[in-house]
């Protein structure tokens, strides 16, 4: 029988100025991303065009919260499924280069875009593939991530040929309307951001195990 178990977590106000740190360090190639997706972003739609420049920053410190969870330690592949202008995988990949990202969108416009800015930050760790993420080869255990690109039932059904061990996917606190039709058990660990400043109220980092 099917059994969907949802825990809920608050993210104390320790991890966000850990990620404040983070942020500092690499601050110089951090906002080369953010010039570069600018850039692109007048040539691609990547982000919408009209959210300024300190909103954008914000979805990079945002990216960088998954840093501080201990499943993001303890594993080195991570999937970015509907990456889009790069987020939450590049900021990822700046920010731990000894850690494996691959990076998927179905638009090949914007993985295009993804490919130049990786280059011209030279980063070693980064794989960028288009196409749908239902066409994605990959046999090696990973973490999947996603930030906002999917809903929860449709993303599921859509990487189940995918070894994922853990799905992590920035979403809102309401998001137990995507659970809909999903036809598996399923452990969820809903992680509160609302400790981390306006920005963040109402957001959370969503963890999906199978038992």
């Amino acid at each position: 029988m099917k059994q969907i178990h949802i825990s809920q977590k608050l993210v104390p106000r320790e991890t966000f100025d850990k990620v404040d740190e983070l942020l500092t360090n690499n601050k110089q190639k951090l906002e080369s991303y953010l010039d570069k997706l600018l850039w692109w972003n007048k040539r691609v739609n990547l982000v919408s065009r009209d959210v300024p420049r300190e909103t954008i920053w914000e979805h990079i410190r945002h990216s960088l919260i998954i840093s501080e969870f201990y499943f993001f330690r303890q594993n080195n592949l991570f999937i970015d499924a509907g990456t889009g202008g790069g987020m939450p995988g590049l900021p990822l990949a700046i920010t731990h280069p000894q850690k494996h990202f691959v990076l998927n969108d179905l638009v090949t416009k914007k993985c295009l875009a993804m490919k130049q800015i990786a280059q011209q930050l030279k980063l070693k760790n980064i794989a960028i593939i288009d196409g749908s993420i239902e066409n994605l080869k990959h046999d090696q255990k990973c973490i999947l991530i996603s930030k906002h690109a999917f809903k929860i039932n449709n993303l599921i059904k859509m990487t189940n040929h995918l070894p994922w061990k853990k799905m992590v996917l920035y979403k809102g606190l309401d998001f137990e309307e995507e659970l809909q039709d999903i036809s598996e058990s399923l452990n969820i660990t809903c992680y509160d951001l609302s400790s981390g400043s306006e920005f963040y109220a109402g957001k959370a980092i969503i963890t999906i195990t199978r038992p």
